[in-house]
């Protein structure tokens, strides 16, 4: 369990991700990252000590992104809501479309665990309202939300 982190160093993480989700949509993925530290005020020792490389900060951002997409579907009530989070998803993906290279070439699957966990998380209530409506289909599962991302992520990497 990690310990949490003391107000200033939660803090100057957050500015850092603030700042890499701007410096990444506006110059891109292979950005250097001190500009990331720059802009965020602070300097590159704060950076590596809260992210090691480029992987860990996009990741982190991706994080973000989906935590934001699963608190604006944690309690849908319309029968569109999982078109809806698919839609979002899509918005979400055309913004950030630097951060699939990452994802594409990640060292290792295991380090995207977590953000497949999150995405599956972020989408499972949209999903339950809309196949209940008969929207989606009865046999499509939480899990196959992956499948979708990966698909709407290549259709974005191939345009």
């Amino acid at each position: 369990m990690e310990k949490p982190l003391r107000k200033d160093a939660a803090e100057r993480r957050e500015a850092l991700l603030a700042a890499a989700r701007d410096v990444f949509a506006q110059e891109g993925i292979d950005t250097p990252l001190d500009r990331i530290a720059e802009r965020a005020g602070v300097g590159r020792a704060t950076l590596y000590r809260n992210f090691a490389n480029r992987t860990e900060i996009a990741l982190a951002v991706l994080m973000d992104e989906v935590a934001v997409l699963g608190e604006r579907f944690a309690r849908p009530t319309e029968p569109t809501a999982f078109l809806d989070f698919i839609g979002a998803l899509s918005e979400t993906l055309t913004r950030n479309t630097a951060f699939g290279g990452v994802v594409r070439a990640a060292p290792t699957p295991e380090i995207l665990t977590p953000l497949r966990a999150a995405l599956v998380k972020a989408a499972t209530p949209a999903l339950k309202v809309s196949r209940a409506a008969g929207l989606v289909r009865p046999d499509f599962k939480p899990a196959d939300i992956r499948i979708v991302t990966a698909m709407l992520g290549a259709a974005l990497h191939n345009a």
